[in-house]
């Protein structure tokens, strides 16, 4: 197994050569939820079941049509806030079809989901803080706490049914299972080793000439191999 092994030999990292101080967002917590269910049955979707030869989810997202209102308790510790809120899954259906059918994408029946009382650490920020772009408009006051989530979406599994009312259209009934990570931020600012301001590499123009490509390929062999061992 060991012959098996590939060794690479990583590049050295060159060393910082500054101190600088930045402004960007800290994460002061951050909490994970993992969920598995079955959706909604999407029913008579205009395909034939015969039809099809597979099924895929895509374009998840999610929605939240009110503001999250991060509340304190006297009873948690100083600093740490309650969070809930609801949220609404969407995700479209891809259909594959043997041929003679014609593949569809169709939208999945939109998932009402909640989160209910997570324990996140969000200290109350403690600078006012106002900011200015150009010189236009007078500074305008930057709330700086941040609830940020992050959603990863997938079909576990998707079954499908003739419809039984009518055959030839299908039921489709997804396995849905989520990632959502819920963050805490605030902007802040701190001092980082760096190796001064980045520099930009050169556009490129890709060709689309196909003699480009055939003008580097090595010239080919003229003439088959000889029989060995000649």
């Amino acid at each position: 197994m060991a012959d098996d092994l590939i060794i690479t030999q990583q590049q050295p990292v060159p060393p910082a050569t500054e101190l600088d101080c930045i402004e960007t967002n800290k994460v002061f917590d951050e909490c994970l939820l993992r969920d598995c269910f079955t959706a909604p049955v999407i029913p008579g979707i205009d395909v034939d079941p015969s039809c099809i030869t597979d099924i895929t989810c895509s374009d998840f997202t999610i929605t939240v049509a009110a503001p999250i209102i991060p509340t304190r308790r006297a009873t948690d510790e100083p600093g740490f806030v309650r969070v809930s809120f609801t949220f609404i899954i969407n995700y479209n259906l891809n259909i594959s079809t043997r041929i003679g059918c014609t593949p569809i994408v169709v939208p999945g029946v939109p998932i009402t989901r909640s989160v209910n009382n997570v324990l996140l650490y969000c200290p109350e920020p403690i600078a006012y803080i106002l900011t200015q772009q150009g010189t236009n408009a007078a500074p305008t006051h930057l709330p700086n706490e941040t609830i940020k989530l992050e959603f990863v979406g997938e079909c576990i599994d998707i079954e499908f049914t003739p419809n039984p009312i009518t055959p030839l259209i299908t039921d489709i009934t997804p396995v849905i299972g989520y990632y959502l990570i819920i963050k805490c931020e605030q902007v802040v600012q701190i001092q980082v080793l760096s190796r001064g301001y980045c520099v930009a590499p050169f556009c490129t123009s890709p060709t689309s000439d196909p003699c480009d490509e055939f003008n580097r390929r090595p010239i080919p062999s003229f003439f088959p191999a000889q029989m060995s061992p000649f």
